[in-house]
């Protein structure tokens, strides 16, 4: 059984797009579900587009951050998409949408490489020494809100996380991964 497999993030926005029977709350779960797909497959452009033109994302958690204006978010995704960043998977578990915005809550999960957490100043995962060629897996708790312009645009993200996700890493190999996905 894979460990992670990112296509999967979209697909409960999807099912809850397809039951909603009101069609402005039915435009902003497409619009979130389009906005996880486009991301996770690192197409920037559909990506961008799904956004207004003055987006504010806020990143709440223990580096509480703040990325704000169009060309600001586009360089945040060019440079999370260079870096192979794009490949998380949500396990949404929760969808909450009214005329104004949409929730998601889940499990994020990460893989980052031996040698980027290394880099990080990171030595050992559950008490194992790292190494340059191993794969980890993280985990942490995630609220995003999404809210909307009267368009149906998205006007940025609130993310929420839940904590560290270091404190659930785990080491994982190659057969844990989806073919899909690039290391």
């Amino acid at each position: 059984m894979l460990k992670i497999e990112p296509h999967n993030s979209w697909l409960p926005l999807e099912t809850r797009a397809d039951e909603e029977s009101n069609p402005r709350r039915r435009g902003l779960l497409t619009e979130v579900r389009n906005h996880m797909e486009y991301e996770i497959k690192g197409q920037l452009e559909p990506l961008m587009g799904t956004l207004t033109g003055s987006p504010v994302y806020h990143f709440w958690g223990t580096q509480p951050s703040v990325i704000e204006g169009y060309d600001a978010v586009k360089g945040f995704y060019t440079d999370m998409m260079a870096r192979g960043g794009q490949q998380f998977e949500v396990v949404v578990e929760r969808i909450v949408v009214d005329d104004d915005a949409v929730i998601t809550e889940g499990q994020v999960k990460q893989v980052y490489k031996g040698e980027t957490l290394l880099a990080m100043g990171m030595q050992q995962v559950n008490d194992e020494p790292l190494k340059p060629e191993d794969l980890v897996l993280t985990t942490t708790q995630l609220v995003t809100v999404w809210p909307a312009d009267a368009e149906g645009k998205l006007i940025g993200e609130d993310i929420y996380f839940g904590h560290d996700p270091f404190m659930h890493a785990e080491k994982i190999s190659r057969q844990d991964l989806p073919d899909y996905y690039q290391i």
